[in-house]
């Protein structure tokens, strides 16, 4: 009896150790876990899974991101490796990545300037950790990951910019972003080559030093053109998305029909409109004003026609940007001194939608001379619009003509008279539109598609998108004449302030050109749940004693059961 019972000991034993080994193999080639939280920070969307299960090409990351960090950038580090586990444990060995510090080991100079330049030639920018402990410091470090497939790479920014966030929500925004930029890299690798971006010209659009900050951000992953209708007889397939950015001149109903028939075949338009003329220039003296009426543009039947309605007026908003004004002047008569004062009429705009992917997770956005969008019913047209952007609580829009007057930031503001609150200026459209052609071709143009092939009419369009704000100044840079370079989109001169203009911007364009909804990963809401700071103080004590006691008294408790049970068995 004693031998079968210690055989069976054994037995038993080694089963356990075998399991034991088994799971600690297993656990090294399958990774997994299950996601208890409430908002599913740990769960990939179905467009990121399906992306995943279709990659066939192993693609490597180079994560920057070794070394000792704060608390902080260590969060962002270990929440970089967890998504590249998920995406591991879905695409299997297609999805490789190493953690380590380029300029680690490296003490000559010259060799870290080399290594740093060679980087900032990929797009991996480097940023300054300032420590202050025991004695002060700083390092240099590249919050960044490459994504590498063959010969082609790809940069994504790991570290959202700081702008008007505190560290902490910083860093929590970056990482509820680390699943759509990694899953945006995997998808913009795989294409076999770049899309095509055109920026419209010819009616007096913006023009590339106007737009040189956006334009230079996206022609790191797309092609960026300029595209004259004048010159084509139809637009091109090959092109992706059309800009047109802040048009002055009146459009020709040849023109309207090769945009129209763009939209038609599938294409994509981002439509920036300022629909009155107002330029911040009119308001120097003498005169320090100027009436606003609207650009003789001819696209409202076109755009009525898609379903949203750019209207004649002007938004004031109390949420606005100032600028400088004199409030002294010499003997001479001129100014030696002046003053900031808030004017109305460069509005800053909040997010509408907090869930569309365009603008989650977005701040502030700067606008000038605005015009405030209404939504119209289309027949036959099957459309989803969401607004995107909107004026503050305390906001208004008189209607054309306007008389715009430097005099008024000498008036005390009344918020009852900014009684139109949350007026909408921008619009995300998505379905299949109806042409503005529809039932009225020109005789011209039915000329035209009776003598050339590839000149086509088409009364609805395809699956597309388009996307139309009412103010053409959120896309524009400012420029620095002194170092003859544009300033970074957003930036704000006079207050030295930077908005989001620039990633409202990306979003946007990335939105249009994603046919595969990845950009839901966007609209993921992890929440940063902040501990109570006083009553961690107050309450220190009482918890550590919990912590303390209850696990001894749990393990008397065991002990006392245990042995009540030894002894009524073997008794």
């Amino acid at each position: 009896m004693p031998n079968k019972r210690k055989q069976t000991i054994v037995t038993t034993i080694t089963i356990v150790t075998v399991c034991a080994i088994l799971l600690n193999i297993l656990s090294t080639r399958v990774y997994n876990r299950i996601d208890l939280t409430k908002e599913g920070r740990f769960t990939l969307t179905e467009a990121t899974e399906d992306l995943l299960y279709n990659t066939d090409d192993v693609i490597y990351f180079k994560v920057f991101l070794e070394g000792e960090f704060p608390a902080g950038i260590t969060r962002l580090k270990n929440a970089t490796k967890d998504i590249l586990d998920d995406f591991r444990s879905y695409a299997g060995n297609t999805i490789q990545y190493d953690f380590y510090d380029p300029l680690e080991g490296i003490d000559d100079i010259k060799q870290k300037k080399v290594i740093t330049e060679d980087l900032v030639s990929k797009g991996v920018r480097p940023e300054r950790l300032i420590e202050q402990g025991e004695a002060y410091s700083e390092k240099v470090f590249f919050p960044y990951a490459l994504a590498v497939l063959g010969n082609r790479e790809y940069s994504i920014p790991l570290l959202e910019p700081q702008l008007n966030k505190g560290p902490q929500e910083t860093i929590q925004e970056s990482i509820s972003l680390l699943e759509y930029k990694f899953a945006n890299a995997i998808q913009k690798l795989q294409r076999p080559q770049k899309q095509n971006i055109a920026f419209l010209e010819g009616h007096g659009e913006l023009d590339n030093l106007q737009v040189a900050s956006v334009g230079g951000e996206l022609a790191q992953y797309y092609n960026i053109s300029r595209l004259n209708l004048k010159e084509q007889l139809v637009i091109p397939q090959t092109i992706d998305l059309i800009i047109v950015a802040k048009p002055t001149q009146t459009f020709d109903e040849p023109a309207k029909f090769k945009l129209d028939q763009f939209v038609m075949n599938g294409g994509k338009i981002f439509w920036l409109i300022d629909n009155l003329i107002a330029d911040i220039d009119s308001l120097r003296p003498p005169s320090n004003s100027f009436v606003s009426v609207p650009h003789n543009l001819n696209l409202q039947d076109q755009l009525f026609k898609y379903g949203v309605r750019v209207n004649d007026n002007l938004i004031q908003d109390m949420q606005c940007n100032p600028i400088p004004l004199a409030v002294s002047v010499d003997d001479m008569g001129k100014a030696n001194q002046f003053d900031l004062f808030n004017w109305f009429y460069h509005p800053v705009f909040g997010r509408m939608n907090n869930e569309h992917p365009v603008s989650k997770n977005l701040g502030a956005i700067a606008g000038e001379f605005a015009s405030s969008l209404d939504t119209i019913k289309t027949k036959g047209a099957e459309v989803k619009k969401e607004f995107l952007l909107t004026s503050s609580k305390y906001s208004k829009a008189p209607f054309s003509p306007v008389k715009v007057n430097v005099n008024i930031v000498k008036q005390e503001p009344n918020p009852e008279l900014f009684n139109k609150p949350h007026l909408p200026v921008a619009i995300a459209m998505e379905g299949k539109f109806v042409s503005v052609f529809k039932n009225r071709l020109p005789q011209e143009t039915l000329k035209l598609i009776d003598e050339f092939e590839e000149v086509t009419f088409k009364e609805k369009s395809e699956a597309t998108k388009m996307i139309v704000v009412g103010d053409g100044d959120i896309i524009k840079n400012e420029y620095d004449a002194r170092n003859r370079q544009p300033l970074p989109l957003g930036y704000y001169k006079f207050t030295k302030k930077t908005f989001d203009n620039q990633q409202f911007i990306i979003n946007c364009v990335e939105w249009l050109l994603d046919d595969s909804n990845i950009m839901t990963a966007r609209s993921k809401d992890i929440k940063l749940r902040m501990l109570d700071v006083d009553r961690v103080k107050s309450e220190k004590l009482y918890w550590q004693l919990i912590n303390v006691i209850v696990p001894l008294i749990f393990l008397i408790l065991f002990g006392i059961i245990f042995n009540f049970v030894r002894k009524k068995r073997f008794a």
